[in-house]
């Protein structure tokens, strides 16, 4: 193509052609969108972009200027990104991101308590999933709803070894299905117990609009809602049903209009240890509310652990005639040592303790991996476990130093590229616990940063500038693959649902109607569909969720000023970091480098995990 033009014409046409390379190359800022607590270190991730970063709030003025960091490849979304400290911001408030005079992005939040309302939309959801009751609008609000699944009355399917009929109500839905399930409700479960057990003082008060239980705080409340459906699933001999379910998956319709019959289905040893495991933390749990509660699921928990210790070897997979959720798991030995784990520390019964074993590697929990709720549970119960708490803690610094490391690179999250599985996000927000462990039990700032990375990277700090959380965020998840979302008639999706997540598997790619066109990037972290077709990237399930509660919530309580009682002093910020963020810039490796640490009011040298005062005396 040839121009013509004057001087006056070649002067307007190259200021428009600068104009047009200059928002070309734009740079693409990747933050946070829900927001930064005002006394934590603060980051964000910054693609193609030149030249220092300019911060400016409401009324435009800068009030602060960064350099970002060098370059690092992330290659789970093959991008080479650069991190951008801005700590030193701390006045609350709604700021601008610049660079070379461009705004990159106005939604950059400042905030006291980024978290709190999300962590109650977290566990709200919950609420939202309850099997055999109506919503009422004055919880539930827009998403009302009425009851579904309330006849109590569920047939055994012969895969149970019964015959006959058993009164099953209550629980959760599991995901975007109506099925429940004890495997998946086990850890589910446990982590939401954990939360509580873990900042009782701070749970007691903390509400969000659910019918009430007697006396019991809101998290409770909740959780035995689900507890008292599990405890239906128990057989007479002690064993476990492996789930409730109908024999098929329902289509896109409202809870009440399922009604296809009820079977429970299964029977087996995964099951039976999950439901002990559970059952004995709810007995630590509840006991100060309700004893004979808390004593009918303790006695429910020695039963089932009993019939797994007998029946070691009973793995669950779908019957032929069967097609909800299988969650089949063929390893059980790691569910016998969390059962055992718990039992010994609800009861003191030495016959129940196992041992630890220091090699294993799986310990970074998920549905069918528990092996890391009875490290969390050693290393949180170190007057009853003894020996076993250091071994516990020296396992969880072992992974957690890796992780810590790897939240210095890239994107600055945890995560690499073999963790973008089914569920990536509750991969994510498990490493985030796990984190959180090891800061409990040490101290270390440098996990607890790297777990609040983790919500980060969550709530839209990621290659695909997006909050996966619905409801909150910049952008987030408008089509779930979520039944009551997608029946309901309400144009947003139920708030609080943490979707899974990228994943290169294309599980539900096809042709059919109700599958999705292909969405694979050839990248895993950007593999994803907001599209309800996307059961394999947009489904939302409680043990996705879960993860993610425990995170933000326990992040709230930490920043008002709670611990759990087993955590080393210090953990505690009270509204202040315990790491003053101007040392964190600049660091080196991990591993290798000193650093200047204060705690307590004491300043100290750390290098190689030891600590050193300042004339180079190592501190015990």
């Amino acid at each position: 193509m040839k121009f013509s033009f004057g001087l006056k014409q070649y002067i307007s046409a190259a200021a428009v052609a600068l104009t047009l390379a200059s928002t070309a190359f734009a740079a693409t800022a990747y933050i946070n969108q829900v927001g930064y607590r005002t006394t934590d270190p603060k980051e964000f991730t910054l693609f193609e972009g030149s030249g220092d970063i300019e911060i400016k709030d409401a009324a435009g003025q800068v009030v602060l200027k960064v350099t970002p960091k060098a370059a690092s490849r992330w290659n789970p979304s093959g991008q080479d990104v650069q991190l951008v400290d801005f700590s030193d911001l701390t006045a609350p408030g709604t700021y601008s991101i610049t660079q070379g005079g461009q705004v990159l992005r106005s939604d950059l939040v400042i905030a006291e308590k980024p978290f709190e309302n999300i962590a109650k939309a977290a566990l709200k959801w919950y609420y939202y999933q309850r099997a055999s009751m109506a919503l009422e609008e004055t919880y539930a609000g827009q998403w009302k709803r009425d009851a579904g699944h309330t006849n109590p009355t569920a047939k055994l399917h012969s895969s149970t070894g019964a015959s006959g009929t058993i009164e099953s109500s209550k629980g959760w839905y599991d995901a975007g299905d109506y099925g429940r399930y004890i495997v998946n409700s086990g850890i589910t479960t446990y982590t939401l117990l954990s939360l509580y057990e873990h900042f009782p003082d701070y749970f007691k008060t903390f509400k969000w609009n659910i019918p009430a239980e007697g006396t019991l705080p809101d998290l409770l409340a909740e959780i035995k809602y689900n507890l008292d459906w599990m405890l239906t699933m128990q057989a007479a001999d002690g064993g476990v049903y492996h789930k409730l379910s109908t024999l098929q998956f329902p289509g896109d319709v409202m809870p009440a209009k399922d009604t296809e019959p009820l079977y429970v289905i299964g029977k087996g040893t995964a099951a039976a240890f999950n439901f002990a495991a559970v059952m004995a933390a709810a007995y630590r749990v509840y006991k100060p509310f309700d004893a004979a509660y808390a004593t009918t699921c303790l006695e429910a928990a020695k039963k089932a652990y009993a019939w797994g210790v007998q029946n070691p070897k009973v793995a669950f997979d779908n019957p032929a005639d069967v097609a909800t959720g299988s969650y089949g798991d063929g390893k059980l030995t790691d569910e016998k040592v969390f059962a055992g784990m718990e039992m010994f520390i609800s009861t003191g019964d030495v016959s129940y303790k196992p041992t630890l074993d220091p090699n294993e590697s799986s310990i970074v929990p998920a549905w069918p991996e528990v092996y890391g709720l009875a490290v969390y549970g050693a290393a949180s119960h170190p007057t009853e476990v003894a020996a076993d708490a250091a071994t516990a803690k020296t396992m969880l610094t072992d992974y957690a130093n890796e992780f810590a490391y790897a939240a210095t690179k890239g994107f600055g999250v945890v995560m690499s590229q073999e963790d973008f599985v089914w569920g990536s996000n509750a991969v994510a927000g498990n490493q985030g616990i796990f984190l959180l462990y090891a800061y409990y039990v040490t101290g270390e700032q440098k996990y607890y940063e790297a777990a609040k990375k983790v919500v980060d990277y969550l709530l839209g700090k990621n290659p695909l500038d997006m909050s996966f959380v619905t409801g909150f965020g910049t952008k987030s998840p408008k089509l779930p693959h979520h039944r009551p979302s997608t029946a309901d008639k309400v144009t947003d999706p139920v708030p609080g649902m943490v979707v899974g997540g990228p994943q290169p598997g294309g599980e539900d790619i096809g042709t059919k109607s109700w599958e999705c066109k292909d969405y694979k990037t050839g990248q895993a972290a950007t593999s994803y569909i907001d599209n309800r077709c996307s059961y394999a990237t947009n489904e939302v399930a409680i043990n996705w969720n879960a993860p993610f509660a425990y995170l933000v919530g326990a992040m709230e309580a930490l920043n008002a000023g709670y611990a759990p009682s087993f955590a080393v002093e210090g953990v505690a910020k009270g509204g202040t970091s315990a790491l003053k963020p101007s040392i964190l810039r600049n660091r080196g490796k991990v591993e290798t480098a000193p650093r200047l640490r204060m705690a307590d009011q004491k300043v100290f040298i750390e290098k190689n995990g030891k600590r050193f005062d300042l004339k180079g005396h190592h501190l015990k």
